[in-house]
């Protein structure tokens, strides 16, 4: 007997077994040699252990028993689309071209009116990280920008007009302090006397007459002189306030124009997840028209696809609340701000911010509030000593005898000794409010201090995040496009985890833009506390 061929006389009712050498035991495959067996085809299906004698008996029964595996193998791979009824009964093998023009593997399956490539290419190829990549625009121009926009919105802010008059006012309040240290003159007259009842025209009758009465201001213990520096400390602490308004709306304006940036990044990205959501259902809409059973898998997609149209619609309303807000503080005025996702700003020095809060206009506020009310405590209590008076009076009037009235000049004393207390409580409460200035200042002074370190602090811890949030939606773009693959020609991932890698994408980016954009918030208040936001917009030094 040869190597090559081993053959066996079989009985009539037994079939005819040929084995033949072709390829080492674990590819060999064994045949009917009869034509008209239905039995399916089970290359590659079955093999038989190597090193093992079979008989002709054992090989003549194993396909009557077996089912056919083919069948069973086209199930086991989720991937693979269910075959149309005209192909239930067909057996597939890799090098089988089905003859049903209806069906086609996954990746050959062509869109509807599209190439066959077109929808998958377009899904996985869609890189969100791409916007916004563009020139990073430098700390000069983001400085320019805002400055306009603050200084539009200076021209407009009705507190920043209000505080400018109360300074206009308390300047004017000055003035009139400053005024008392001149002579004041007096002039009056009156109409002739109706007399009536006994003795009624015994006297004379001057008839009508007018008089003047020049009243100086000789000794008075300093009170004119501290009402006037009381007041023009109150002027002072207006000035200040004006300037604080002025910072109050630089940051305002400067803070809407950041949460714009913001949120009109993350719009875009939303849009992007939304449209890769919209790719994906259409793709799995034509999978379940051929195969029907993975209408689950298009469920999941469709309620993604809806959660990624409320977070887009989410955006978009903020980035309008932040529109309404803008025009409301500078007007129709259109501020182009950079849409990038990175901007170059750059945390301010420390040191110089914290060394700059006791020039904050806020503490000088305070600080001239509280000289104010010193001086006025000791004006009140002037008020109460004895006050020296030069007085020259006149009058146009004559005596009985027809004889004009002499000019006089004299000095008055005045003094009110007694008021029922109220002198001493007028003093005593103007002295307690001067302590609440002073202590007004040291805790404004302790907040806008912590307030820089914390703007500081938080500058660079968001920075950081944002930086490690960009480099896991690094990651996470290539985990999504992973498990896309993995399901989509592999089956060795389910729609669920594609989903959740894609939401798990997303979330991550608008994670590292809300944390880069909240740096940079955190920046501009820094300069805020420290009193000199306006003045680095204006100059670029703090």
């Amino acid at each position: 007997m040869a190597e090559s061929t081993r053959v066996r006389e079989a009985s009539a009712d037994e079939p005819l077994i040929v084995f033949k050498q072709t390829a080492p035991a674990d590819k060999q495959a064994a045949t009917l040699a009869s034509p008209s067996a239905s039995t399916p085809d089970l290359a590659g299906a079955w093999r038989p252990a190597p090193g093992r004698v079979w008989s002709a008996s054992e090989f003549a029964a194993a396909p009557a028993s077996r089912p056919a595996p083919a069948l069973n193998l086209a199930a086991a791979h989720p991937t693979t689309p269910r075959a149309p009824a005209s192909l239930a009964q067909t057996v597939l093998t890799p090098g089988d071209a089905p003859s049903s023009p209806d069906y086609a593997p996954p990746t050959q399956r062509k869109p509807l009116g599209k190439q066959a490539a077109g929808t998958f290419a377009q899904w996985l190829e869609t890189q969100p990280d791409a916007f916004g990549n563009g020139p990073v625009p430098s700390e000069a121009e983001i400085r320019r920008i805002f400055n306009d926009a603050v200084k539009a919105a200076a021209d407009r802010s009705p507190q920043v007009r209000q505080a400018y008059a109360e300074y206009q006012a308390a300047n004017a309040d000055v003035d009139e302090a400053k005024g008392q240290r001149w002579p004041q003159l007096d002039i009056g007259t009156q109409s002739p006397g109706l007399q009536f009842g006994p003795g009624a025209g015994n006297g004379s009758n001057p008839g009508s007459a007018i008089t003047a009465n020049v009243t100086t201001t000789v000794f008075d213990w300093g009170r004119t002189s501290k009402t006037i520096g009381s007041r023009k400390h109150l002027a002072d602490a207006a000035r200040q306030r004006y300037e604080t308004e002025l910072e109050n709306s630089a940051y305002e304006v400067s803070n809407t124009l950041i949460e714009l940036g913001k949120q009109r990044v993350v719009v875009e990205l939303s849009q992007q997840f939304v449209d890769r959501m919209e790719t994906l259902v259409k793709m799995l809409s034509e999978i379940v028209a051929v195969d029907r059973g993975r209408g689950s898998e298009l469920t999941q997609a469709k309620t993604r696809l809806l959660q990624a149209q409320a977070l887009r619609d989410a955006a978009e309303a903020k980035v309008r609340d932040a529109e309404l807000t803008l025009t409301k503080l500078v007007g129709e005025n259109a501020v182009m701000i950079p849409r990038t996702r990175e901007w170059q700003l750059e945390r301010g020095n420390l040191a110089r911010l914290l060394a700059e809060v006791n020039d904050h206009p806020g503490i000088r506020q305070a600080q001239s509030e509280a000289d104010a009310a010193d001086l006025h405590v000791k004006a009140v209590r002037a008020a109460g000593l004895p006050q020296v008076n030069w007085v020259v009076s006149a009058s146009t009037g004559r005596d009985s005898l027809g004889r004009r009235q002499p000019w006089q000049t004299m000095l008055t004393l005045n003094w009110a000794a007694f008021r029922g207390g109220s002198t001493s409580a007028a003093t005593a409460a103007a002295g307690q409010r001067a302590t609440a200035s002073w202590q007004k200042i040291e805790q404004q002074r302790r907040d806008l201090e912590y307030g820089v370190r914390t703007a500081d602090q938080d500058a660079n811890t968001m920075l950081e995040r944002a930086n490690l949030y960009r480099g896991l939606s690094a990651e996470t773009d290539r985990v999504r496009k992973a498990f896309f693959e993995q399901w989509y020609h592999l089956g060795r991932r389910t729609l669920l985890d594609v989903l959740i890698a894609e939401n798990d994408h997303y979330g991550n980016q608008v994670s590292e833009v809300s944390n880069r954009f909240d740096s940079y918030q955190a920046v501009f208040r820094e300069y805020a506390s420290a009193g000199v936001l306006a003045r680095w917009l204006a100059e670029g030094k703090a």
